[in-house]
């Protein structure tokens, strides 16, 4: 399918490079065709250079496909008032022109979305009212972290500090981490050992394994075992308490809430490692459970069902890293995407997550959760 859509989009650009060019550049001045080519060339160098194994910074690659969009776009609406100028001749140039205006707005969005939208850091504060926590955890505090992606910020440890220094300056009780720490390989980690480890609270992080966290995508099937027990052990050094299909008590005096969390639930290229009972067995039927889930769609499968699970919080979507309002891509694939969710007295919440697997947001800020857990009254 991958292949197909990328086909797709080349064939898309190629036809947009020679019709503009015939309707609009052939007959312009030499710089202008000139200027013309100079993305065309930048693209077709980049893939070029692609086949003969050289890496290509993703954030080139965006550079590119903005370009290509662009094109794509203005071919859209000068072809669509080619055809309706049939009918009515004034809408050929008032759609060319709407085309050319609306590219060039998109060029304006991508390109603030490559250079800040994907840093611009913030923290959301909610108040989370739940039935069943214990009277010593209400005003319980919890950092909700998602989806770092660290590979993708290479060797630029900034980013990262200003991230844990803002959690830890919201002094939450605990981090909750929920999954997405690297995008391909556990060497992504090197530059950010230290500043992770700086993520401190009083009842530490817990985490759990994303999609990417299992080193699929950088492995041919079956070669990722050794690259996946990295990341757990990475985990562990960072101090991090990472758990695969298991659960954490936290007490309060003489109350306890249980902390679970489950491997990845299954995807378009990964398999399914989760195992919902094994995460919550031994948890007494009457304690409160916070669940750390990466996939957000496991919750009406299995955790919904179940019934015992107070609060569940997942990651995963990142929003699609585009959102226009309360508008964005991720619900075609994700019923249940940012924010929160309820099923009588069970929530999710969905973060839209820290990083990306690319260098880009746009409406959707990286977001740091402080969720303050407060007692139902009954």
């Amino acid at each position: 399918m991958f292949l197909i859509f990328i086909i797709l989009f080349l064939l898309a650009w190629l036809f947009s490079d020679i019709y503009l060019w015939c309707s609009f550049v052939r007959n312009a001045v030499v710089l202008w065709k000139v200027l013309y080519w100079l993305p065309t060339l930048f693209f077709v160098v980049l893939i070029i250079l692609s086949i003969v194994g050289v890496r290509i910074p993703m954030a080139v690659w965006l550079l590119a496909i903005i370009f290509c969009l662009q094109q794509i776009l203005c071919t859209l609406f000068s072809v669509a008032g080619r055809l309706a100028g049939l009918a009515w001749s004034p809408a050929f140039p008032i759609l060319n022109w709407t085309g050319a205006i609306l590219s060039w707005i998109l060029i304006i969005c991508m390109t603030y979305g490559m250079l800040a939208g994907w840093k611009a850091l913030t923290v959301k504060k909610i108040d989370i009212t739940v039935a069943g926590l214990p009277a010593s955890f209400d005003g319980y505090r919890i950092a909700h972290l998602s989806d770092f992606h660290v590979g993708t910020h290479g060797h630029r440890t900034n980013y990262l500090k200003r991230l844990v220094e803002m959690v830890n300056e919201s002094k939450p009780d605990l981090i909750a981490f929920t999954g997405d720490l690297v995008n391909i390989k556990p060497s992504e980690l090197d530059p950010f050992m230290t500043t992770l480890s700086s993520l401190s609270a009083p009842d530490g992080v817990m985490s759990v394994m994303g999609n990417h966290d299992y080193c699929f995508y950088g492995h041919k099937k079956g070669a990722w075992e050794d690259d996946c027990a990295e990341v757990k052990a990475r985990e562990g050094e960072l101090g991090w308490t990472l758990l695969c299909n298991e659960h954490r008590f936290i007490h309060r005096g003489q109350d306890s809430i249980a902390v679970a969390g489950v491997e990845y639930c299954g995807g378009m290229h990964t398999d399914s490692f989760v195992d919902f009972p094994a995460a919550i067995q031994g948890i007494p039927d009457s304690t409160f459970i916070i669940l750390l889930d990466h996939n957000p769609a496991h919750w009406k499968m299995e955790v919904v069902p179940d019934g015992r699970t107070a609060l569940t919080l997942s990651g995963h979507t990142h929003a699609a890293q585009v959102k226009i309002g309360r508008w964005s891509p991720a619900q075609w694939l994700y019923k249940e995407w940012s924010g929160l969710y309820e099923e009588g007295n069970q929530k999710l919440y969905v973060s839209e997550g820290c990083g990306g697997t690319v260098p880009f947001r746009f409406g959707t800020k990286p977001e740091i959760i402080i969720i303050t857990l407060h007692s139902a009254k009954v």
